[in-house]
């Protein structure tokens, strides 16, 4: 995660307040996403947040006496790794290579994915892999080069029949 500064961010992707532009809104609502930390337990994440957010109000007079909500919905995500004694990176790396790849980098990810389910829930060693530029991802300039594409479907390809083998 030392990839990441910070490894697990706060994202305020929607904020609405108002309702036109000459009025002093009475409310204002802010929605967004909390990182969990590698193995933090979300309960113990969301204590942290909220207990932060309770000391930021009460370190303020007009919040102290209108006290800032938390609410938890929508997407939630628990974090999710890789067993440490898995040898699915390398087997992963192998791939790559073999199929001309170049060099390939190994971070933890700062967001959240289907990961969790298959290592979490499923007790599946999981890695998350594949073409374009994760600081990109959903943004404005969001792309994903084709080559990279093409190399991630042959990546694929070799790392199938390295686990499964061939008839």
């Amino acid at each position: 995660m030392r990839r990441w500064s910070p490894a697990y961010p706060l994202e305020i992707g929607v904020v609405r307040a108002g309702d036109w532009s000459s009025t002093v809104p009475d409310l204002l609502v802010a929605e967004g996403r909390y990182g969990v930390a590698l193995d933090e337990p979300v309960a113990a994440a969301r204590a942290a947040f909220e207990s932060a957010v309770l000391a930021a109000s009460t370190a303020d007079p007009w919040l102290a006496e209108h006290p800032v909500e938390v609410e938890w919905w929508g997407g939630q995500f628990e974090a999710g790794q890789l067993p440490a004694d898995s040898d699915l990176v390398e087997r992963v790396r192998a791939a790559h290579d073999l199929v001309g790849g170049g060099s390939l980098d190994v971070y933890g990810a700062p967001y959240g994915s289907d990961l969790r389910l298959l290592t979490g829930l499923g007790g599946i060693p999981s890695v998350q892999y594949g073409p374009g530029d994760a600081k990109l991802a959903h943004g404005p300039f969001e792309s994903v080069p084709v080559d990279q594409v093409l190399t991630t479907a042959r990546t694929l390809a070799a790392l199938i029949v390295d686990i499964c083998g061939v008839a």
